[in-house]
């Protein structure tokens, strides 16, 4: 039994640095060829339907919904269920962790916005700068790291609901696109954060538990 658990370990790890390393190269390409063209490109054909429905996706994918909604399910169901608490908690921890991250890296990393792109040809990186401006936290996007948090970790809170919680999760990160808020790159990033985060709060909080029973 605990040589078949460290091969499943293994695989999923192998598994995980694939897709890191995947996403990590897509990025980069996004930077380098893409990132530009696409936000002029979407913003001269955006229109008032698509910057409605980005606007419902920026308000669907803050945060604190998620860890409202959260609180409230480990506060109901902490007695009487306490594998559904336990699962709202992981979630809880991916989205609130990876959240903070996003934010920290924000400040660091300091990318300018497409908007400034637009309106002054501004698309730069000032590493280290600690820009607390909103026009100057593009990398990652917080938004992508929430909604593949919630992919992820709420695939293991609900797991007859996957497909929505991975549609509700990607819609809200690329969302961030057509709202031309943030690059393809920065949501890349945010996806990135938010696997590597999710897997780390199933990784401590799920599947160790049950590997030491």
């Amino acid at each position: 039994m605990a040589g078949r658990a460290s091969w499943l370990a293994n695989s999923r790890l192998r598994n995980h640095i694939v897709v890191l390393a995947c996403g990590t190269l897509a990025c980069i390409a996004s930077i380098v060829w893409i990132d530009a063209p696409l936000a002029y490109f979407i913003e001269q054909n955006q229109t008032s339907v698509s910057r409605q429905i980005g606007h419902w996706l920026e308000e669907a994918g803050k945060s604190h919904w998620v860890l409202i909604y959260c609180a409230i399910v480990v506060v109901a169901a902490w007695r009487s269920w306490r594998t559904v608490a336990h699962n709202h908690i992981v979630l809880f921890a991916a989205v609130a962790a990876s959240g903070i991250i996003a934010n920290v890296m924000k400040v660091i990393i300091s990318r300018s916005r497409p908007h400034l792109l637009i309106t002054d040809g501004i698309a730069a990186f000032d590493f280290f700068a600690f820009r607390f401006d909103y026009l100057w936290n593009s990398f990652p996007s917080g938004h992508a790291t929430t909604g593949i948090a919630i992919a992820v970790a709420g695939s293991v809170a609900y797991p007859k609901l996957r497909i929505v919680m991975w549609s509700i999760g990607l819609a809200i990160a690329f969302g961030r696109i057509v709202y031309n808020v943030h690059y393809l790159s920065d949501v890349i990033g945010g996806i990135i954060i938010g696997l590597i985060i999710s897997w780390l709060c199933i990784d401590l909080m799920v599947l160790a538990p049950r590997v030491r029973r």
